[in-house]
């Protein structure tokens, strides 16, 4: 009999440890729980981020929870992925005025906001619910958006750097245009700049070199956030020195024209 007891007292425990572990109201590391006062704070076209939608009476959301809590702490585990997305969740059924703003309709519904694009219009989530299938998706995003610190008008100077003959005069205008920007922009100008003029010595494979050791480190595991931050930045603005860059600007504007 007493050994019936036990047994029940187990299974009883084992049973509470799965629904605590698929209450999709647990509060889960790496991933914000939002609200209506603060959901434009962490979601703000400041970086990618992905947001679940649910009830927490909804069977789905129950199961949802682990892959997503798996999801969270991968993230928060990655220095490549940290300080670039957000993960958040939101009980759409006690703040439905979210649920109402993005059109969810029913749960979960997962929505993702892409860094420099509206919130008004997020991209609905259709990929596998697994924690793997969730990063796959986030880091196709993050190459998407490798150009993220590129400037514009620098563009065209790095583009005219990697043809001219005098790499000293091309490195100087480079300089020169860098050092006129605002505050927000004048970060990713001196990267600009140091680059041209590195490579102005080294020759124009030192940019090939650079980005392939910056994707080791970055790669690595071994740097913190603000390490990680500043070597995404580097390798964004590296993307403007690659052959590559100005070919794909030129067939954009032969689309356009045709």
């Amino acid at each position: 009999m007493w050994r019936l007891a036990v047994c029940g007292l187990l299974l009883g425990a084992i049973t509470l440890a799965v629904q605590a572990s698929e209450d999709p109201t647990e509060s889960l590391a790496g991933v914000h729980d939002l609200t209506p006062s603060d959901f434009d704070k962490y979601v703000n076209g400041g970086k990618h981020a992905l947001v679940e939608f649910y009830a927490p009476w909804c069977g789905h959301c129950k199961h949802l929870t682990p892959e997503y809590k798996k999801l969270g702490e991968a993230v928060a585990a990655s220095p490549k992925l940290k300080d670039r997305v957000v993960i958040a969740k939101v009980d759409a059924d006690a703040h439905g005025s979210l649920g109402e703003k993005f059109g969810v309709r029913g749960f979960p519904t997962i929505k993702f906001f892409g860094r420099g694009k509206s919130t008004l219009s997020p991209e609905d989530y259709s990929g596998g619910r697994t924690s793997e299938a969730f990063l796959q998706f986030l880091e196709e995003k993050l190459e998407e958006d490798r150009g993220f610190a590129r400037i514009e008008s620098l563009d065209q100077l790095a583009s005219a750097f990697l043809t001219a003959s005098d790499k000293t005069g091309a490195s100087a205008a480079l300089k020169a245009a860098a050092d006129k920007l605002d505050n927000v922009q004048r970060g990713a100008g001196e990267l600009y700049a140091k680059f041209a003029e590195k490579a102005s010595t080294k020759g124009s494979d030192w940019f090939q070199t650079e980005t392939a050791r910056l994707e080791r480190l970055l790669g690595s595991g071994n740097v913190g956030t603000s390490k990680a931050s500043e070597i995404s930045k580097k390798l964004s603005v590296l993307t403007a020195f690659m052959p590559e860059a100005g070919k794909d600007e030129e067939e954009e504007v032969t689309k356009a024209e045709e």
